[in-house]
């Protein structure tokens, strides 16, 4: 399964130069992933009475830029997962301009699942099938 997130370029989101500021794509990464694993039901918002206290941190996440952004412009976030391992997951991303198809920037996220006191843990039976579904779902 890819998810699409739609991120319109706030004037906040640019630099000196009026491009995009670097670190902002980091940003469309997050708001992609949270999407993602709300749409894959991974996520649950607001969290349920009585769900387990387990959750995912961010172990190492990458961005190549592709092509400069500006203020106004349209782009979209393609969330995917593409690897399940033991204790975690990756997420791959595309940032593409609405207007001409441009790919914009790519990368990828490694979330690693923790336990209650906050340390790495195997993936549940059900987190686990939920992911690799979603991957199985997604086209290259």
């Amino acid at each position: 399964m890819i998810t699409e997130t739609e991120i319109h370029v706030r004037s906040t989101d640019m630099d000196a130069d009026g491009i995009v500021n670097n670190a902002r794509y980091f940003e469309y990464f997050e708001q992609g992933r949270l999407e993602h694993l709300v749409a894959i039901g991974v996520v649950q918002r607001p969290r349920p009475p009585g769900a387990p206290s387990r959750s995912f941190t961010i172990a190492e996440t990458t961005c190549r830029y592709r092509q400069p952004s500006r203020h106004r412009d349209q782009l979209v976030v393609r969330t995917r997962v593409i690897e399940v391992r033991n204790r975690s997951f990756v997420l791959s991303y595309e940032v593409v301009r609405i207007d001409d198809g441009s790919l914009v920037a790519e990368g990828s996220s490694a979330q690693v699942w923790l336990d209650a006191d906050g340390h790495p843990t195997p993936l549940d039976e059900m987190l686990r099938g939920l992911l690799t579904s979603a991957r199985e779902n997604s086209s290259a």
